[in-house]
Parts: C-alpha cells; sequence; structure tokens
C-alpha cells in the first residue's frame, strides 16, 4: 500500500489560510501528470469538487481569497480562463485563485534555493523535475504538512510523523547548548529514548530522576493510566548535567506537530502542564517544530497573536537550521520511500 491516498486530495474547505491552500495547489503540482499546472486547472478542479456550482466554489475560496486579492494581477486574469459563467462570479473566483499563486511567489523569494517550483508570468506552476537536496527537504516538509492525505492503514500517516519527529532531532541539537544530552521522547521511542519502557509512568519517572526533581506526589502508576503509552505531548529532551547531582539543571523541552491543530499543541511541553508530572521548580526554554509555514505575504508570522508560550520553528526555519548540519544526507534517506512513490504517483484531472 503506498503512502499517498489519492481519494483524500482536494482543495481545503472551510480554511481561510492561504499557506494550506498553497501546499494543497504544490502538491497538486507534484502529482500532475503534465509538469505544469495553469490557474485555469485550478479553477475546473474547484468546480468539479463543487460539482460545478460557482457558487460554492466561491464560498469555498472567498475567505482566503480576501487575504491574497492584493496579490491578484486582474490584468492577467482575463486571459487566463474560459467561461461562460456569471461574469461576476467568475471574475471573483479568478481573483481568489491568482491571489494563492502570487503568495507563492513570495515562498519562491523567501527561499529561492528550496523552492521546488518555477511560476511564469501567466501564473502557471510548474514543477522542477531534476531536484536538488534543499528542494526535497522542502518537499519533505511539505509532505509532512499534508498527513491528512496520507494513508492511516498500515501505519503510514504514524510512519510519516514519527520521520519528522525524528528530522527534527537535528534542528534541536543546533539550537541547545552542545555539551547537553539529547533523548528521545515521543510515543515512537527507539534507542535514543529517555527510558526502555514505553509506559508513560516509566518514562515519566526516568526523566525526574536524570533531572534529579521529585515526582508530583499526585502523579501514580494508576493515575498515569497502566496501560499509557503516550508521551503527554514531549517529543523531544534535553538537559545538561553537573557532577554536583542537584537540580536546577538546563533543560529544553520539544514538541512536533504536524497537523492543523498543531495551535492547540503549544501548551504540551509547557511548564503548567508538566508540573502535574513532575515538581519543576525552574523555567526553561519550549520548542515547537512544524513543517508548515506561518508567514504572510510579507514574511511575518501569519497571526503573532496566535504564538505563546513555546518558540516556534516553522518549514523556513527548519530549512534554515537543516542547511546548517552535518548530517544532510540522513534527512533524504530517511524519506526515500516516500520521495520514491512520489515521483511513481500521477493524480488524474
Amino acid at each position: 500500500m503506498p503512502y499517498i491516498n489519492p481519494s483524500k486530495i482536494e482543495l481545503p474547505k472551510h480554511q481561510t489560510d492561504y499557506n494550506v491552500w498553497a501546499d494543497v495547489i504544490e502538491l497538486l503540482v507534484l502529482l500532475n501528470p503534465d509538469p505544469s499546472l495553469s490557474a485555469e486547472a485550478i479553477k475546473d478542479r474547484l468546480l468539479d469538487e463543487n460539482d460545478g456550482d460557482e457558487k460554492k466554489a466561491l464560498r469555498q475560496l472567498q475567505g482566503v481569497s480576501k487575504k491574497t486579492s492584493h496579490l491578484a494581477e486582474d490584468k492577467l486574469a482575463d486571459d487566463q480562463f474560459e467561461s461562460d459563467n456569471d461574469p461576476e462570479i467568475e471574475q471573483m473566483i479568478k481573483t481568489g485563485i491568482i491571489g494563492i499563486i502570487g503568495y507563492m511567489k513570495c515562498r519562491k523569494r523567501l527561499a529561492p534555493e528550496h523552492y521546488p517550483f518555477e511560476i511564469d508570468t501567466y501564473n502557471s506552476i510548474k514543477r522542477i523535475e531534476l531536484k536538488t537536496e534543499k528542494q526535497n527537504i522542502y518537499i519533505i516538509l511539505l509532505l509532512s504538512s499534508l498527513i491528512r492525505f496520507i494513508h492511516r492503514e498500515g501505519g503510514f500517516s504514524y510512519r510519516l510523523t514519527h520521520a519528522f519527529e525524528k528530522l527534527c532531532e537535528v534542528p534541536f541539537k543546533l539550537l541547545i547548548p552542545k555539551l547537553a544530552t539529547i533523548e528521545f521522547f515521543g510515543a515512537g521511542g527507539d534507542s535514543s529514548s529517555t527510558s526502555n519502557s514505553h509506559l508513560f509512568y516509566d518514562k515519566i519517572e526516568q526523566l525526574s530522576k536524570k533531572l534529579h526533581l521529585p515526582l508530583h506526589p499526585l502523579f501514580t502508576k494508576e493515575n498515569a493510566g497502566k496501560n499509557n503509552v503516550g508521551d503527554g505531548g514531549l517529543d523531544w529532551v534535553a538537559y545538561f548535567s553537573f557532577n554536583d547531582q542537584l537540580n536546577m539543571l538546563p533543560t529544553y523541552f520539544a514538541q512536533c506537530a504536524c497537523g492543523n491543530d498543531w495551535e492547540d499543541k503549544l501548551l504540551d511541553a509547557n511548564k503548567a502542564k508538566w508540573q502535574q508530572f513532575i515538581l519543576i521548580n525552574y523555567d526553561y526554554p519550549q520548542f515547537h517544530f512544524i513543517p508548515k509555514s506561518f508567514r504572510n505575504t510579507d514574511n511575518q508570522w501569519l497571526n503573532p497573536t496566535h504564538l505563546h508560550t513555546a518558540l516556534l520553528v516553522d518549514r523556513f526555519r527548519l530549512m534554515e537550521l537543516l542547511d546548517k548540519a552535518d548530517s544532510k544526507p540522513l534527512h533524504i534517506e530517511t524519506y526515500r520511500e516516500l520521495l520514491q512513490e512520489l515521483e511513481n504517483t500521477e493524480l488524474i484531472f
């Protein structure tokens, strides 16, 4: 069974974030039998998904089109679409689609060496066939952002999310002191895990000993759940040990999130939550790694008021950190099977 589930791939619904729209369109370009995908083809797909109903298609697009209308070049749009439908609705759909493509041009300007697409003056998006390592990194992060299009059966979606968690070890190491001990705490633990046990209580207990901190008295095996093999929302932990065996160690927590609900997980590694397990009596930095872009058209945070507690490392920050790492071939090898499938998969339009 392949990773990608073509039957699930559709343009975003109830979604006003143009990053999400751009991600799906980029995936459509990668899967298109032809190397190029025109704005006309995107419009046709939008209409097909709405059974030809222009008003429904416009409602699906309207939220995001308001945010990107300043990027749409209407003087070009008139010659790029053919339709006998309501000209006013048609024009609004044109503006919305070209606005999203205008935002994709911003991505190209932000990371020209990583972006695996070219966009011409007629707003046709073309994939680059002979991709560089940097362009493959972009595609890896793009696919990790679209986990909802990956088969759950056979554990493929879990495999991809775990691969992203492991990928984040490299940027996490670059953000903490070199002499710190780094350990994987996630539910898919391996030899680098903080505990030999997969039980949540045992992992917490082992971590508390390494930090020289007591467990919360109410955190018992029974309260933790005797069969709980979760991670409490923590994927990576790092700490710097001293010979004195005292607590107050420099400590770093990191959470990785692939889904659209990543904002809901910003508090997963927060001290207020973890004090329910371990009596942590000091503050510590928290990192939140996401494969998505959270940028607006001016390369600012899309909505700074949504960011709190944890330091956000989004797609473009991840690419910058991965560029600085030494183990670059390993990034690609982890995803080799998925990249090969992508090369051999076509989506019929």
